[in-house]
């Protein structure tokens, strides 16, 4: 059985864990397309966020606890009583301190519980002030290095007590530094955070500091936000480069990836142990592939349905190298999963002794070539017949397309003769037959009537009808009148 070439491009498998982009297809893609990747406007852009420096992991932990910290003051005021509005700064603080009391108790139960030693907390309020000042450091990430040396983004458990931790570093980056310093000196005279009552007495003390240092929390969020969205678009240069030519023009599909990174951004958790660009990798296929799916194709097919379309393409491709030449529909479907894996080893055993297939086995294969054979025929892009054809667009492709109900010159010619044959033998019938004969045989509209209706139409009986008919057909069989018409029953 032969096969058939796919259109559609390779995509990414798996999700939020996306692998690494390809950088001989990205060149190819470039080569392909390079008409649409010279325009000026394409040219400056990626020229302008190619000038963006990447962000190290860390620096990605310190812009993501900047954004997340405005998110988690605004859950604060929404959940907490103490945070009401009505509570003003100071009732916003005290339910920060609360939580941020809780969690840092938490974390010490769980080390303890696991006999390992806690970060040291003053060195997790130093660098999360630092955060005010700059994200561009090159000292690495204290909590970062900490949270590391566990199974962060594999353990459960461990993951339970870095979310903890987390909720520490993002309140002590959110104090500002009239509350910090007090904060720190305590802890470091005591070994432990004061207690509310004295944290209370520290919110008196730096009430005139707490709005400002609100309001430089939101600030910096927009600023973090913005460096986090620069830093990764080209990113989303690099997956839009691989769906040049699927129906949406480049900078399309640039403009729904930088939106896939968006909800990256917003919905990013630093606590959970990967990096950004990881995390914001499966938003910027997810939303350039759904647009590819609602937009570019004139029949819209599943996200799902897309999905496994990409995969039979990459298969294709890898094994078209691999074999050095076009896979078959069959290998396609042992090697494409449509097969339990019994059934694909026991195909390929065949194959390779050259044995045939057992009944029901081949059964299963035909069914699942059969699936192949139908995610291909919808991979196919229906065609206008009014897309223009040639240099000089001045047709249609309709116009070269054949009407096979159309008739055919000669048979209209040969139809048109008859007609003029059957009005001249009919000529020599009297007023009433050649009418009888017109209705009887649907000679005007096509349609033939009964005698029943014949004898409604002229007011008399059916075997009226009748007798008129047979005396008109006995004129028309002498032989001076059908030897014409004769001819046409041939």
């Amino acid at each position: 059985m032969s096969s058939e070439t796919l259109w559609l491009p390779d995509e990414e498998e798996g999700a939020p864990a996306p692998q690494d982009i390809d950088e001989g297809e990205e060149m190819a893609a470039e080569e392909a397309h390079r008409e649409d990747l010279g325009s000026d406007t394409v040219r400056l852009y990626l020229w302008e966020i190619g000038r963006t420096e990447l962000l190290t992991a860390d620096q990605e932990f310190w812009l993501a606890t900047m954004v997340d910290a405005q998110r988690r003051l605004t859950n604060l005021q929404t959940h907490h009583p103490l945070a009401q509005k009505r509570h003003g700064a100071k009732g916003l603080f005290r339910a920060l301190y609360a939580e941020m009391e809780t969690a840092w108790t938490r974390v010490l139960e769980d080390l303890a519980r696991w006999e390992v030693d806690p970060p040291e907390f003053v060195l997790l309020l130093t660098e999360a002030q630092m955060l005010h000042e700059t994200w561009k450091s090159d000292v690495p990430s204290y909590l970062r290095s900490f949270l590391n040396q566990g199974n962060w983004g594999k353990d459960a458990l461990w993951d339970s007590m870095a979310a903890n931790a987390y909720q520490v570093f993002v309140a002590a980056y959110i104090l500002p530094p009239e509350l910090a310093e007090p904060l720190k000196d305590f802890y470091q005279r005591k070994q432990r955070l004061p207690s509310r009552r004295t944290f209370a007495r520290y919110l008196e003390q730096a009430e005139d500091s707490l709005e400002p240092a609100l309001a430089a929390v939101a600030q910096r969020a927009k600023m973090a936000e913005e460096a986090l969205i620069r830093a990764n678009l080209r990113l989303v240069v690099a997956f839009a480069k691989r769906y040049i030519g699927q129906g949406s023009p480049f900078l399309d599909l640039i403009q729904e990836g930088n939106i896939g990174l968006l909800k990256a951004v917003h919905k990013f958790d630093p606590a959970r142990g990967y990096k950004f660009s990881t995390y914001a990798t499966w938003w910027i296929r997810q939303a350039i592939t759904r647009s590819i799916a609602e937009q570019a194709r004139t029949i819209r097919l599943p996200v799902h349905l897309l999905d496994t379309l990409h995969r039979l393409t990459r298969l294709q491709r890898e094994l078209a190298q691999t074999y050095g030449r076009e896979p078959t529909l069959e290998e396609l479907a042992v090697e494409g999963g449509f097969l339990s894996a019994e059934d694909a080893a026991a195909v390929r055993e065949a194959w390779a002794t050259k044995r045939p297939l057992p009944p029901l086995l081949a059964q299963r294969l035909e069914a699942a070539v059969q699936k192949v054979r139908d995610l291909i025929r919808a991979s196919v892009e229906p065609v206008s017949l009014d897309a223009p054809v040639g240099d000089e667009e001045d047709a249609d492709l309709a116009d070269f397309i054949e009407d096979e109900d159309a008739t055919q010159p000669i048979d209209y010619a040969a139809r048109e003769l008859l007609r003029e044959q059957i009005q001249s033998a009919l000529a020599a019938l009297s007023e009433r037959e050649r009418q009888v004969l017109e209705l009887r045989f649907g000679l005007l509209d096509g349609k033939s009537h009964t005698l029943e209706e014949v004898g409604r139409h002229f007011n008399i009986t059916r075997e009226r009808v009748r007798q008129i008919e047979a005396k008109a057909l006995r004129k028309l069989r002498h032989p001076s009148r059908s030897r014409l018409l004769r001819d046409y029953l041939q």
